[in-house]
């Protein structure tokens, strides 16, 4: 398989390959429409293109490849970086040349990137505004509260900030009502949402983040991944005589970590089971509070991901089947 590699920009990408002699190839293609398909074209039918996952960048791109059927495979610049020992020096040519390579060395692990579909694409940008505005929304109640305090106010000041408040929360609720309508008009979106609702302690922003960030948990498909994925998957930290048991990983989506744990928040107060199970821990084996949070949010992750696959809401009355049943067949 011919494997081509692209150092995505905003304007141009550039592009390395190895042609049919032999010989390093290297040319700029602009991130255009028309420059894009008339570079697909040419592309022979045994190929794949490897890149560096660059956000927006490269969508315009997954996007025309999907529609001709050309396998692409985004992977993290973090994953590329340190796949290659130590180098010098950096350029785009030089980047690209190492993403090739990358694919070449590790062709049989590399996977499909799809483009997603058309209401998960526009529920990410309809998410990542949400959660501009969100942020600016929480500046400026912040600056009012710090605004108590100031021995005189400017008049002018005050009813700007108050109209912007009241303006970001007016936008906030229409990109939710749009987004809510977005998912009501797609059955398995529907679906899925309405299972991970069940669950006590998962809410509608994280349902959404979660179907965002798995393509409707296909592109994720397993809980293992998901933890993986948020940053909250414990792996075992030893070597020799030292064993530091296991840790989390720092690397990870901060954003679903940190929705996952308030998740588990309000699942230790409003889940039976994930209640007792802190108190079991946290009171009576003294586990750290985090550590007993951690837990509970990948055990909400099998949770949801066992209902994914099975299709079925939570029910508090289900009663898993006693293991020693399989043991004494």
């Amino acid at each position: 398989m011919q494997i081509y590699g692209i150092d995505l920009a905003s304007e141009k990408f550039d592009v390395s390959f190895v042609d049919f002699e032999g010989k390093i190839k290297h040319i700029v293609v602009k991130n255009r429409k028309p420059q894009i398909e008339k570079f697909l074209d040419k592309l022979p039918v045994n190929c794949r293109i490897v890149a560096e996952h660059t956000g927006v960048y490269g969508d315009l791109l997954l996007m025309l490849a999907d529609i001709r059927n050309i396998q692409v495979s985004y992977v993290s610049g973090y994953e590329i970086r340190h796949s290659m020992g130590l180098v010098r020096g950096k350029s785009d040519p030089v980047d690209a040349s190492r993403i090739r390579e990358y694919g070449e060395r590790y062709a049989d692990r590399l996977e499909d990137t799809h483009f997603p579909s058309e209401t998960i694409y526009e529920l990410r940008e309809l998410y990542a505004t949400r959660r501009l505005l969100v942020e600016q929304r929480k500046q400026l109640r912040t600056m009012l509260k710090s605004d108590e305090h100031r021995p005189e106010k400017s008049a002018m000041a005050q009813e700007v900030k108050l109209r912007m408040m009241e303006q970001l929360s007016t936008q906030i609720n229409a990109i939710e009502d749009k987004m809510t309508e977005l998912i009501d008009n797609d059955a398995d979106l529907l679906k899925n949402s309405a299972i991970a609702q069940s669950i006590p302690g998962i809410g509608p922003v994280t349902a959404i983040e979660l179907i965002i960030k798995t393509d409707n948990f296909r592109r994720v498909r397993t809980a293992k991944k998901c933890a993986t994925l948020a940053g909250i998957a414990p792996f075992p930290n030893s070597t020799g005589k030292s064993d530091k048991g296991t840790h989390v990983s720092n690397m990870g989506d901060k954003q679903l970590k940190s929705l996952l744990y308030m998740c588990a928040r309000s699942a230790v107060v409003h889940f039976e089971k994930m209640r007792i199970y802190k108190m079991k821990k946290h009171e009576v084996e003294h586990k750290h509070i985090f550590v007993v949070l951690n837990n509970v949010a990948n055990r909400l992750l099998k949770i949801l991901y066992a209902l994914v696959k099975k299709g079925e809401m939570y029910d508090a009355s289900y009663l898993p089947r006693d293991p020693r049943l399989k043991l004494a067949r």
